[in-house]
């Protein structure tokens, strides 16, 4: 007789064999029904092998194929298998055969999972490959960090989307806003002020401000932990040096990118690259056709021009006495415009510019900047006597927001959308002479009507009148119906030519009331002195009506004293009436910018110009000698595989009956014990 020890002995080491046995004999069972004895080689054009992990390296606007082989060795040479292959997840093409090729074109970076599923006839057999393929997309010449000395051969590699970018200028901020990236930018200079979300996200906490554009903290940059920082010529060297050398850390791969624009083309370059860079492709394309089409609508009516027909230009930078050279993107701004850069031909960077300099080029127009303050440059105007330069006695001076003439970024179709209106008035002269040198030709050609005297243009582009004369021109405009001259007693008073170019806004500070049209007024070649222009003008009575409450007699003019910077109310009287605008006159004594205005309304106020109080804009070229560093050797990181895509398919239902009947096995072993 067995004892009852022994005898539950017995049966535990019995229930454990059975239990390892179904065990084994399902294993077994998986491996014969799944693959019943066959192998599979896969093979890539990348690695010529079967290599699971596959590398790819793109460019800007590339894209590179590769092509995928799977293969069946069953020993049943008459099974033929239904190929199904997969791009993440996603099927996109289905073949027969023992065998399967399949291309794909990688043009977008990223992490791609390939893979392929072969069932075999009677869904008896299946077979599976897949490829984990990494696409870098690399940035060599478009990185402008490479004018930095030891970072020649710095290579920018991405295969994965930033989600935290670090921007260290303004211009870099609205590029990255612009092309739809800005949701992913955690931090910015204290400068970043456009568009208006930058501060709304600031104020709200969503992005960090790191320091000033110069003067940027190394420590808030790695604290932000950014996976790509975009900075730009101007932020300090030492700091992108120590970025580069902390990011040699596999950990923190502080990613670089850096900007220094010099014309409109690497401008439009960089725009492209942040959008290639944040996945934002498409939004920078729109953006660029957009830039573009403005500049082509511009350049039609100034490309045409000869050298002597641009009006001279002269930009004056923050002082009158810093002004932008050839190889500068202001200098691409006056251009475009229209404009000749006086200071072109004297350097190719910023700096310094003489008072004889500007009085011996003779600029017709002047604009300039504040650059961090109140400009000082209609002070300096002043003060320097520049009573003899053309742009100064036809008052041709302009401000401009240095925001926008000063950051290389979208924003600078806006600037030559500006300074070409600035110009505007000298391109009608030009159109004016073409027409009169046709209509001359003309007459050479006995197409002209010979009793004719000069063409009513040539006529019109001659006025003069005598001293202490007065005379009334008559204008075809929609505000402006006429202007009347008085010459004083001692001289002639001749010009070429009055315009009058109307606008709704301009780029200077508002006049203290509610504007109905700036005007700004101008006399080419003008000689001798004005006593006095009276302006006759007229106001829609709806505009009245909604923003003066229907009080007619307080409509104003104003005029715009470049020099001081400030608006000037003229005496203005309403002289009458008609059936929808009323009429009202106005005395001053030189021409200039004006301003139709109806009186403030309680609550109501007018948005003012602002501009940073310090910005710091370089004007060096890039430092000749910088801290010593070796850069490191380019290695080619390493990414983790990813999971096996698809699970080989299996016979269900056999699984669960084993384990079932193994559940059972110790069960009953359990119970016999306890009885």
């Amino acid at each position: 007789m067995r004892s009852c020890g022994s005898e539950n002995a017995y049966a535990l080491l019995l229930a454990s064999f059975l239990f390892c046995l179904i065990a084994v004999l399902s294993l077994i069972f998986i491996s014969t029904s799944t693959a019943s004895g066959s192998s599979i080689t896969q093979w890539n054009s990348v690695t010529k092998n079967a290599s699971n992990n596959v590398f790819v390296d793109i460019g800007i606007d590339e894209s590179k194929e590769v092509e995928f082989i799977v293969s069946s060795s069953n020993s049943n040479s008459k099974l033929s298998y239904e190929w199904m292959w997969s791009v993440n997840g996603e099927e996109v093409k289905e073949s027969e055969g023992k065998s399967s090729e399949f291309s794909y074109a990688f043009g977008e970076y990223g992490i791609y999972n390939i893979s392929v599923v072969g069932k075999g006839d009677g869904r008896t057999e299946t077979e599976c490959a897949y490829w984990n393929v990494t696409v870098w997309l690399v940035i060599e010449g478009e990185n402008d960090v490479r004018e930095l000395e030891g970072l020649e051969d710095y290579t920018l590699r991405i295969a994965k989307k930033p989600e935290r970018i670090v921007s260290m200028a303004p211009s870099s901020t609205e590029i990255l806003f612009a092309v739809g990236a800005g949701d992913s930018v955690v931090g910015v200079t204290s400068f970043c002020n456009y568009p208006p979300e930058v501060e709304d996200k600031v104020n709200n906490g969503d992005i960090a401000v790191i320091g000033g554009y110069s003067t940027p903290s190394l420590e808030k940059i790695v604290d932000l932990e950014p996976d790509l920082i975009v900075c730009a010529y101007g932020n300090p060297d030492d700091v992108i040096y120590s970025l580069i050398e902390l990011g040699e850390d596999e950990e923190k791969k502080y990613l670089i990118y850096a900007q220094h624009s010099k014309n409109f083309d690497e401008i439009f370059t960089h725009i492209k690259v942040t959008g290639a860079i944040t996945k934002c492709e498409d939004e920078a394309s729109s953006l660029l056709n957009e830039l573009k089409e403005k500049l082509n609508a511009i350049e039609e009516n100034t490309e045409l021009l000869e050298e002597e027909q641009r009006p001279r230009v002269y930009y004056a930078m923050g002082s009158l006495f810093m002004t932008t050279g050839s190889g500068t993107f202001q200098h691409d701004i006056i251009n475009t415009a229209g404009g000749r850069n006086i200071a072109a031909k004297y350097f190719s960077s910023w700096g310094p510019f003489s008072i004889e300099h500007i009085v011996e080029e003779d600029p017709q127009v002047i604009i300039y900047s504040s650059h961090g303050s109140a400009s000082l440059v209609p002070e300096q105007i002043k003060s320097a006597e520049l009573k003899t330069v053309d742009a100064v006695k036809n008052n041709r001076i302009y401000p401009i927001d240095e925001n926008i003439m000063s950051r290389p970024g979208p924003r600078v179709v806006d600037a030559v959308e500006i300074v070409h209106g600035n110009l505007s008035g000298f391109f009608n002269i030009v159109e004016e002479e073409a027409e009169k040198e046709e209509e001359e030709k003309g007459e050479e050609d006995g197409y002209g009507d010979e009793e004719e005297g000069d063409s009513s243009s040539y006529e019109k582009e001659k006025e003069a009148i005598k001293a202490g004369e007065e005379r009334t021109i008559e204008l075809d405009d929609e505000y402006l119906t006429n202007i009347s001259i008085k010459a004083k007693e001692d001289k002639d008073v001749e010009f070429t030519n009055i315009y009058v170019n109307v606008s709704k806004e301009l780029s200077i500070s508002h006049p203290p009331g509610i504007v109905y049209r700036y005007l700004n007024i101008t006399a080419d070649n003008l000689t001798g002195s004005v006593d006095w222009l009276k302006l006759n003008f007229r106001v829609n009575k709806s505009w009245i009506a909604a923003n003066a409450d229907n009080n007619t007699t307080a409509i104003s003019l104003f005029w715009y004293d470049y020099i001081n910077g400030s608006w000037a109310e003229q005496n203005t009287t309403e002289i009458g009436e008609g059936d929808s605008k009323v009429y009202y006159t106005a005395i001053k004594t030189s021409f200039g910018t004006f301003a139709i205005c109806a009186p403030l309304k309680l609550g109501h106020e007018q948005s003012q110009l602002s501009v940073p109080e310090d910005v710091v804009m370089p004007i060096t070229p890039l430092p000749t000698s910088t801290p010593a560093y070796t850069p490191p050797a380019t290695t080619t990181p390493t990414p983790k595989p990813l999971p096996t895509p698809l699970p080989m398919p299996r016979q269900s239902g056999f699984e669960v009956v084993f384990a079932v009947i193994g559940l059972l096995a110790v069960m009953f072993l359990l119970r016999r014990k306890k009885n």
